[in-house]
């Protein structure tokens, strides 16, 4: 299956990336927008279990592309929460 990623491209592993939208399979099945990526320390959501469950998932890959996320999010909160001089 050929899916392309929505750029910019943070990071990508072997089954997932860190786009411009969020979490993305880079087989095309499963896209994760920013806004469904909880905070460190919040409750895991269902859709994050799901997919650590699915067959055939890397949850090591899965938990790098979570981390990135995060991170990709909270510098571009921290940028756009700048004032502009």
């Amino acid at each position: 299956m050929s899916h392309g990623l929505t750029e910019p491209v943070h990071w990508q592993g072997r089954q997932w990336a860190v786009t411009g939208y969020g979490i993305e399979a880079l087989d095309g099945m499963y896209h994760v927008p920013f806004a469904d990526i909880p905070d460190p320390g919040a409750a895991r959501p269902d859709w994050l279990d799901a997919l650590f469950r699915r067959y055939g998932t890397d949850g090591d890959d899965l938990s790098a592309a979570l981390r990135v996320a995060r991170t990709v999010r909270t510098e571009a909160n921290a940028t756009a929460s700048k004032p502009v001089s």
